[in-house]
């Protein structure tokens, strides 16, 4: 008896039932199968809170949605737009302390067909280095002056831009819409970074700036508030100031959308009058200062004192930084010859607008 006793020490016995039924011993090894199960359930339980904690914090990063639409023009007014847009969605984090230093995250690039130029993300691509000129004229980029120009489907690259643009009487009324709308699209694509000017002439010439009014062919200029009148010593062709004064000259002006849209305000407004005189406003245009890089100059008549204009101002053009001069005929070729002779004298183009409204580039055989 004493022996089971002894051997009996060696395990703890629980009984369950009532008494007078078969009891159950169980040795102490089953309750560390029930320790582990518990540090089981703990773990997975620690696992599922912190799932739950991961998912709620990945919720707190947002979505934004930047567009940016770029717009290009075609080099000949016969063709549409070709307009991209690129939509940017970017997945941000909380922002931190400096919100201009965060960088975007872009996840995805979408493509369609818009017309618009826009970029919406309350300044978190203050940096991302496009600038108002994409999309308007080639900028040249950050800190930097000039860009691409065009006008009648000629296109130059310049810091300094004149346009001497004719609007005599004798332009019927289909091709004097025809200047304005493609006069307003070039100005308006002009880089932020360009500086222009707008010179208008028939038989004077004057800025866009300026006023200007005709009675009986006389013709009066107000430039900077003083009166200049112009007469003719005979002919469309033979304009002149009447105290002899030497020709005005006004400043460069930064394409900047407020003064673009005074400028395009203007040629708007702006009328035909008598008279064709080439000698005024490529002279004015010469005589700006700082030189033109580049001159585009349009005509639709034939003058008689024709290349005694053109050895003058090519002559002129000699004495500084020489400027391009591109010449465009509004169908007209008759001064197809003088025209061309301009242009490559000073190094320019030289087009002609037909009657279909085509613009043809026209090359000079010398």
């Amino acid at each position: 008896m004493d022996k089971k006793k002894n051997s009996g020490k060696s395990f703890e016995k629980l009984a369950i039932g009532e008494p007078g039924q078969k009891t159950l011993n169980y040795p102490l090894k089953s309750r560390g199968g029930a320790k582990l199960f518990s540090l089981f359930f703990s773990l997975l339980l620690n696992a599922g809170i912190l799932l739950v904690l991961m998912l709620i914090s990945i919720s707190v990063f947002r979505q934004e949605v930047v567009e940016l639409v770029f717009e290009t023009g075609s080099n000949e007014t016969k063709f549409e737009n070709n307009k991209k847009s690129f939509q940017i969605s970017k997945k941000q984090k909380p922002q931190p302390a400096n919100a201009s230093a965060a960088s975007p995250v872009i996840s995805a690039v979408n493509f369609s067909n818009n017309a618009v130029f826009a970029i919406e993300d309350n300044g978190a691509l203050q940096n991302f280095g496009i600038g108002d000129g994409w999309g308007k004229g080639a900028d040249f980029g950050s800190g930097q002056k000039g860009g691409s120009i065009g006008f009648f489907g000629s296109r130059s690259v310049a810091e300094r831009v004149v346009f001497a643009v004719d609007v005599s009487g004798s332009l019927s009324k289909m091709q004097f819409s025809m200047i304005k709308r493609e006069l307003i699209k070039s100005l308006d694509r002009l880089a932020p970074s360009v500086e222009y000017q707008v010179i208008f002439f028939s038989g004077p010439a004057w800025f866009a700036e300026d006023e200007q009014s005709v009675k009986n062919r006389t013709h009066t200029v107000v430039h900077d508030g003083k009166e200049y009148i112009w007469n003719t010593q005979g002919g469309a062709s033979r304009y002149y100031i009447e105290s002899r004064e030497d020709l005005y000259s006004s400043s460069w002006i930064r394409a900047s959308q407020r003064n673009i849209r005074k400028t395009i305000n203007r040629v708007e407004l702006v009328k035909k009058s008598f008279g064709t005189d080439w000698r005024h406003p490529l002279k004015m245009a010469l005589n700006m200062n700082p030189s033109p890089d580049v001159v585009y100059f349009l005509t639709d008549g034939v003058v008689g004192n024709g290349q005694q204009a053109v050895d003058e101002v090519i002559k002129m053009n000699k004495r500084g930084p020489r400027a391009k001069i591109f010449t465009i005929s509004m169908m007209q070729p008759k001064a197809e010859d003088l025209l061309k002779d301009l242009a490559d004298r000073s190094g320019g183009d030289f087009s002609i607008v037909l009657q279909n409204g085509e613009v043809e580039k026209m090359t000079n055989k010398k």
